[in-house]
Parts: C-alpha cells; structure tokens; sequence
C-alpha cells in the first residue's frame, strides 16, 4: 500500500515539475512574441490551467475517499504485494489452469499373418504339332483314312465341298511359300496324292 501511495507522490511532483517547465516555456514564447505585459496575463492563464491539472491528477493519485478511513487495512485487496525477493502476485485472481489432456490409448494393430504361398498349377507345354514332309505323303496308300492322314501333320490349307451327293475333302501341304503336296479324301477317305 505504501508502494502504491510512494508511485503516486512521485507522479505528482513529476507533474508538477513538467507543468513549470512548460509555464516557463509558454511564458517565453508569449512574452517575446507579444511584449510583456500580454505574455505577462498569458503566463497566468496558463499556470491557472497547469494548477487545475495538478488538482485533479492529486484527486485521481489518492486510493482512498475523502474524509473516509480504512479500519481494516488487511481487509484491502491488494493486486502487488512486495516481498524480499521482489513481487509477488495475488494468485487468488488468477483463474485455474485447465485439466491435463490424456491421450486415448489405441490398441496396435494385429500382427500380420504370413500369407500362404500361391498355389501354382504346372502349365502344360505342349510340343510343336507335327508337320508333313513330302516323304510322309508319298507313303499314303488309296483308302487311308482322314485320321491317319492328321496324324502325319495338319495341313496348311483344307476345303470342304459336296460333289455328286459326296463329302469331298481337299488338302494342301506346304513348306514355307513353297507348296509340296495335295491330297484328295472322298467321304473320310483318300482318293488321291499328289506330291511335288
């Protein structure tokens, strides 16, 4: 409290201190601008004016109403209490700190299962199909049957038609671009060779 009525004497009497240097200073500047009997009339109304602002910054310095006593002067909320290290601030004006956070605790992830290897299913590779030679031709006989003719190897060509109420089959053997063989079947079977 003291500390408090100590701050405001000094503001005073700093006022006070300021107000004459500025009386001073208004003095002379009205003193040498309009002679001196105006700047003596100007340097009044301003120190009149300095004295009304003095009055009140004393009136606004004091903590207590006049003509009233504190009885209790423990009863006084003080904001700064001074102490031997310093001040020390009332903490019954302080609101409380807000409650500790907690984290939510997240359960880890299962572990991961090994996956089971792929099945793979053997994959057939079937060798080239056979192809005919010129050779295989010539040992076709009149009467050999279609089957027999596949097996030696598929034909590069075939064509189907009706002829006089009979299934007529004509195959083509060749090699590359060069044909080599023809062979003629008559209802599943051979009729004719003819091998280049």
């Amino acid at each position: 409290m003291r500390l408090v009525l100590h701050f405001s004497m000094l503001l005073a009497v700093a006022g006070l201190a300021w107000s004459q240097a500025l009386t001073d200073a208004a003095g002379i500047v009205a003193g040498g601008s309009v002679g001196t009997g105006a700047g003596k009339k100007v340097g009044q109304g301003v120190a009149a004016v300095l004295q009304n602002v003095n009055a009140t910054a004393t009136k606004a310095a004091r903590t207590e109403k006049p003509g009233a006593k504190i009885a209790d002067k423990s009863s006084a909320v003080a904001v700064l209490q001074t102490g031997p290290g310093g001040v020390v601030k009332d903490h019954s004006l302080v609101p409380p700190p807000p409650p500790k956070k907690v984290a939510a605790v997240v359960p880890p992830p299962p572990p991961l299962t090994p996956s089971a290897p792929a099945v793979t299913t053997p994959r057939l590779v079937l060798p080239p199909p056979r192809q005919a030679t010129a050779e295989d031709l010539k040992t076709l006989a009149s009467g050999t049957s279609e089957a027999e003719v596949l097996k030696l190897g598929a034909p590069a060509s075939r064509v189907t038609m009706f002829e006089e109420g009979h299934l007529v089959e004509i195959f083509r053997y060749q090699a590359r671009d060069l044909a080599f063989g023809i062979v003629r079947l008559s209802d599943g079977s051979v009729t004719s060779v003819q091998v280049r």
